[in-house]
Parts: C-alpha cells; sequence; structure tokens
C-alpha cells in the first residue's frame, strides 16, 4: 500500500498541467486517503458508535497521517451552524470539480453557477431539490474543513522527523443559490486557501479521463465506487511506471484502513470492494482485468486482498470481479 505516489506528497511537481475539457482531476492525498464514504460518528468509551456526528476523521497509511477536522457552516435560511464533515458520493464529485476547475483555471478562484440546476449540472449531479440541497450542504462543509497532512520518516542521524502541512480548503467563499436563477449566471465565488491549492490541488492532479468519470458516476450511487477507480486509476498508472512484474498482495485490512468507512468488519469491506469492482468492469473492464483477488482457502496466516498487475503481464489470475 506504501509503495504508490505517496511518498511524494511534500515534494514539488512541475507546473499545472494545461486546461483540456477531456481530462479531469483528482488531488493525490484524496486518492490515497479517501474521504469518510458515509457521514462518520464519534464513539462512546467503550469504543462504541453513537448517534452524534464525528468532527474529526483519521486516515493512516504507512508512514502517512491525514487528518481531517470538521468546520463551522451556516445553511442559509435558517442561521443554524453546523459542524460537519464532508461525506458521501456528492461530497467526493464536488471536490473532484473544484480540483478539476482549479487546475483548469490556473488559479485557486472559481466562479460557481447561480442556479442550482446549473451548479448541479456542472458537478454531475441528476437535479432534485433534494440533491440540491445536500450539495450546499456538502460543498459548504468541504469548504470549511481543515486538513493536516504529516509525514514521520528519520533523517540520516536516526531522529525521527515529523512534518506536517495544515491548511483550510477555502478560507472565503460567497455563496448565492436560487432555485430559478439563469443558468448562465455566476455570483458564487470560492477561493481556495494558497496552502491547500499549492499543496493539495497543484502539487499533484491525478489526471484522468472525464468521459469515464461521467460515465461512473451517473451508473453508481455508491461513494467507495467511485473512490475505487480513482485509486485503481492511479495506482495502475504506478505500477506501469515502475516497471516491476510482480507486485506484492494489497491486504483487505490495509484497503479497508485507507477506503472504508469509519467502523466496520473486514468481510463487510471485502463484499462492498469486490462489489465495486463489478460495477467499475461495466464501465471500465481493462482497469479491472489488471486487478487479481487474491485468495487463500485452507492456508493458515497467508495475506488475502488483491494484487496490481502490468500492462505487459502475461499472468493468468482471477480479477476482483470474477
Amino acid at each position: 500500500m506504501n509503495q504508490s505516489t505517496s511518498d511524494h506528497i511534500l515534494e514539488s511537481s512541475p507546473s499545472a498541467p494545461q486546461p483540456n475539457p477531456g481530462i479531469s482531476y483528482f488531488p493525490e492525498l484524496f486518492v490515497n486517503f479517501a474521504l469518510p464514504v458515509r457521514a462518520p460518528k464519534m464513539r462512546d468509551a467503550e469504543g462504541a458508535k453513537t448517534t452524534m456526528s464525528a468532527v474529526q476523521w483519521e486516515r493512516r497509511n504507512g508512514n502517512r497521517i491525514l487528518t481531517l477536522t470538521a468546520g463551522n457552516i451556516i445553511l442559509p435560511g435558517t442561521l443554524e451552524t453546523l459542524t460537519i464533515l464532508p461525506s458521501g458520493k456528492i461530497a467526493v464529485m464536488i471536490l473532484h470539480w473544484l480540483c478539476t476547475e482549479s487546475v483548469r483555471a490556473g488559479g485557486p478562484e472559481i466562479n460557481l453557477a447561480t442556479s442550482w440546476y446549473a451548479f448541479l449540472k456542472d458537478i454531475g449531479i441528476p437535479w432534485n431539490s433534494r440533491n440540491a440541497r445536500e450539495a450546499e450542504r456538502q460543498l459548504r462543509a468541504l469548504l470549511a474543513m481543515r486538513v493536516d497532512a504529516t509525514t514521520c520518516s528519520f533523517d540520516e542521524d536516526g531522529d525521527e522527523v515529523i512534518h506536517t502541512i495544515s491548511c483550510l480548503v477555502g478560507p472565503e467563499t460567497n455563496l448565492t443559490f436560487t432555485r430559478d436563477g439563469d443558468v448562465n449566471d455566476r455570483k458564487s465565488t470560492v477561493v481556495l486557501s494558497p496552502e491547500f491549492y499549492e499543496n493539495v490541488v497543484c502539487r499533484w492532479p491525478i489526471p484522468h479521463g472525464s468521459r469515464r468519470w461521467e460515465q461512473l458516476a451517473t451508473s453508481t450511487k455508491s461513494t467507495l465506487t467511485l473512490l475505487m477507480w480513482l485509486w485503481l486509476k492511479h495506482r495502475l498508472y504506478s505500477v506501469d511506471r515502475s516497471g516491476a512484474k510482480t507486485l506484492p498482495v494489497i491486504s483487505w485490512e490495509e484497503l479497508a484502513g485507507q477506503m472504508g468507512p469509519d467502523i466496520t468488519s473486514t468481510k463487510k469491506f471485502r463484499e462492498s470492494f469486490i462489489k465495486s469492482a463489478r460495477e467499475i468492469a461495466a464501465v471500465d473492464p481493462d482497469l479491472i482485468a489488471r486487478v487479481e483477488r487474491v485468495d487463500a482457502p485452507g492456508k493458515k496466516n497467508a495475506v488475502t486482498g488483491i494484487r496490481l498487475h502490468p500492462k505487459s503481464s502475461k499472468a493468468h489470475y482471477k480479477t476482483i470481479a470474477d
């Protein structure tokens, strides 16, 4: 799991790619550390889930730790203050759109459609009043969120080095949404923080085809399916670049720790992962054909999970969707 380009989170990359409507982007940080697939809940002293929404979310991947902290948001018409973390399919699609638009614009300022209908259309979400309300809620939660990305390592003297980058996503927003506004009006503005734009969006924006993304987003209701497709696109590209012929098994426990809900059994996560793989196979079969499902019936202490294969592989194996 630690062999991805995740090791390069704190290194600079070349200048942002030139705009191309056929190419979309997603931040490497959130490819290797998924947003919550559903709203996380707080736990009591015994570790059991409560009904209260969690205000902090942590992911670990090797020597890297990502901590997300909820900010305060106010929903229009209520003046009610909420402290929530972004989660679910709509949040992932909004983050995808914000990253893509920011890369294409070449800057942190993004203009948003004023009408709910046009805003949802831009993101790729079907129009209805429930989706409109949830999209605004998730957008505000995402922009108010604080991100702490930490890498732990040792220097040449053997001393531990802990390097953290902290930032808000969008410290400045001016949001106006209407039900019946002109679809061409763009009165709303989002300004991503310089730290988020430079260290998360520009540093490693992971490119992928817009058409496949749109097909998958239309065909699935699953947050995991979208996150899994982005992760596989990124990891398989890295596999091809590495030149390695054989790669280690990535265990179900590792995968669940990276992409699973806040609390779930490995067995349930495995079932969800395989279901998502089959949804992806219907849209991107060549991608799933390179993902081997590794089972070990009757073998005690054997690692089970998946193994990724390069394009040039001639090995015979059971794919994750079989």
